[in-house]
């Protein structure tokens, strides 16, 4: 919520105060918009819009991959690129979706001491589906898929107008 001055400036964003502010009788009768009502509005949905894409931009952030994971997906790009099985291609598109989300401490763990190995290949693949099975990662994956941590972008849905 913005609380817009007479001249169109953000005066707050405190929800309660906004609230309390815009509060009134059923009694009351309304009045014509003020003059140039929607620009304002509308210079409102740009700053807010930024807010969104500022927001989403600190989140993307904070949700960044390790040194292990980015080493996996790195390694398992390779191998699909250069695999023409396509069970195999199959496995790794699993395995790259498991590891590319939240992942423990412990699996962690586990991919920056294949990192610090240089396992690559079959060997590679191999070592992730064991860590897969050993962690649960399926049941991992599956609760992600559930509650997906993407959520749609906020939008002015009413806006309104004290005189």
């Amino acid at each position: 919520m913005f609380l817009l001055d007479g001249s169109g400036s953000v005066v707050s964003k405190d929800i309660p105060k906004i609230l309390g502010t815009i509060k009134c009788n059923p009694e009351l009768t309304g009045q014509p918009l003020p003059k140039d009502y929607n620009a304002a509005v509308m210079r409102v949905l740009r700053q807010f819009t930024e807010e969104v894409k500022q927001r989403q931009a600190e989140r993307a952030h904070t949700l960044s991959l390790s040194h292990g994971q980015n080493y996996v997906l790195r390694e398992l790009r390779v191998l699909f690129a250069a695999s023409t099985d396509e069970d195999q291609k199959g496995n790794i598109n699993v395995l790259e979706k498991a590891f590319r989300g939240p992942i423990t401490r412990a699996v962690n763990g586990e991919l920056l001491k294949l990192r610090k190995n240089g396992v690559t290949g079959e060997n590679l693949v191999r070592s992730l589906a064991r860590i897969y099975d050993q962690h649960n990662l399926r049941d991992w994956v599956d609760r992600r898929n559930l509650h997906p941590t993407t959520r749609s972008v906020p939008k002015i849905i009413c806006s309104e107008a004290l005189v």
